[in-house]
């Protein structure tokens, strides 16, 4: 049986609930889309979507949110390989040592404020790494107009303004790819 959150599944005379399911007033309900499955007399919900988990080596898409000296700090949006957007609001953070394997003085030509990035995931601290071709900025805006950048060589330029700017760019810049 497939349900969606609020559905009556049944009452606590009948079942102990299991993930997925709340009680209110004697009543169970589902609090997640997904199918029921009994086991015994406890009842649960398989959900349809589950809600990605974050660990080493996974890579996300985020909105850089700060950039300050060494460190940028990095909105955790979507989980790569997964539709369903993270529940949890989380922060990455970028040290300029893990941009790229070259050494890279200033931050804030790799990365601006509002820059779409993708990045690995280093360690449980929620570290981040850019290093490799397919890591980096996958979407900006100029800094002076707003527009949406688009790429010119290794360059970022303004279609508007023609401001040209430098960035960590991932080989999937532009291509709307997650």
């Amino acid at each position: 049986m497939f349900v969606l959150p609020g559905d009556r599944i049944g009452c606590v005379e009948e079942f102990e609930f299991g993930e997925g399911v709340y009680e209110e007033n004697g009543e169970l309900y589902a609090s997640v889309a997904g199918k029921v499955v009994f086991e015994g007399r406890r009842v649960r919900i398989e959900p349809i979507n589950r809600i990605p988990k974050l660990k080493s080596g996974d890579v996300i898409v985020g909105k850089v949110v700060d950039v300050r000296g060494s460190i940028a700090l990095v909105k955790l949006e979507r989980k790569i390989g997964h539709d369903r957007v993270l529940t949890k609001s989380s922060i990455g953070v970028l040290h300029v040592s893990n941009v790229r394997d070259e050494f890279l003085k200033d931050l804030e030509s790799a990365f601006r404020f509002g820059d779409i990035v993708k990045a690995r995931i280093l360690d449980e601290n929620l570290r981040l790494s850019t290093k490799g071709k397919d890591l980096g900025v996958i979407k900006s805006k100029c800094r002076f107009c707003g527009e949406e950048l688009v790429l010119d060589g290794d360059k970022l330029k303004c279609p508007k303004c023609g401001n040209v700017e430098s960035r960590k760019i991932s080989s999937d810049y532009g291509k709307g790819v997650l």
